[in-house]
């Protein structure tokens, strides 16, 4: 047989380039409609954001290198706040080994926290003044209301990560209620779910959805 010549070799060579890579780059993980997402092994601790978003005066609390939440592969949590005032926002973050795990997760606390409370009109849920749907999470709720002080949270999962926060609010003009704390205006909130799916595209490469993540 003829041997191959280099033009040949050449051309076989970059066929076989363009399949691997078309097949192979399981890493590159986008959100949308199709085959579910890879796994990643991404860290946790990448997911967490900063307090660039958050209103003058706010930080992120000091991350010690020995502290195992701040480079947790895992679980990782950061708190934000203000010197000296008490009111916070917590941000947690899961990296779990099964996209089901995840599923799991989110619809436990979805269940937990989210349930109709006694009285009704004190359970948590989506205020009207905050309209945002993520167009990235594969699942998302928002919901407000008063836990012994008035708060929201926010949980997100993108594949196999499940994200939550926690706002505490300064007040909460809603329900009946006109409570005054420490924490976040309601209208500061809504920047910082942005800055979780800016975060999240960054860092794992998603791609907006063609339709945002619907709030249960």
């Amino acid at each position: 047989m003829r041997a191959m010549s280099f033009l040949q070799k050449s051309l076989i060579g970059v066929f076989i380039m363009m399949v691997l890579l078309k097949t192979g780059c399981t890493s590159v993980r986008f959100s949308g409609e199709g085959a579910p997402l890879p796994l990643s092994n991404i860290p946790a601790w990448h997911l967490l954001i900063n307090a660039d978003t958050f209103p003058k005066g706010w930080e992120a609390d000091p991350c010690d290198s020995t502290d195992r939440l701040c480079f947790s592969e895992t679980h990782a949590l950061r708190t934000f706040g203000r010197v000296a005032i008490p009111g916070h926002v917590i941000q947690q973050v899961y990296r779990f080994n099964s996209i089901e795990a995840a599923q799991a997760k989110f619809h436990r606390v979805r269940e937990a926290d989210f349930r109709p409370r006694q009285p009704p009109n004190l359970q948590f849920a989506p205020p009207p003044e905050i309209t945002y749907q993520s167009p990235i999470a594969d699942e998302y709720y928002f919901g407000c209301g008063v836990d012994r002080v008035p708060a929201c949270e926010a949980i997100f999962r993108y594949g196999n990560y499940y994200i939550e926060f926690y706002f505490d609010l300064d007040e909460y003009r809603g329900y009946g209620l006109d409570v005054e704390g420490d924490g976040l205006k309601l209208e500061q909130v809504e920047p910082i779910l942005r800055a979780m799916d800016e975060r999240a595209a960054t860092v794992l490469g998603l791609r907006l959805r063609a339709e945002p993540t619907k709030t249960p």
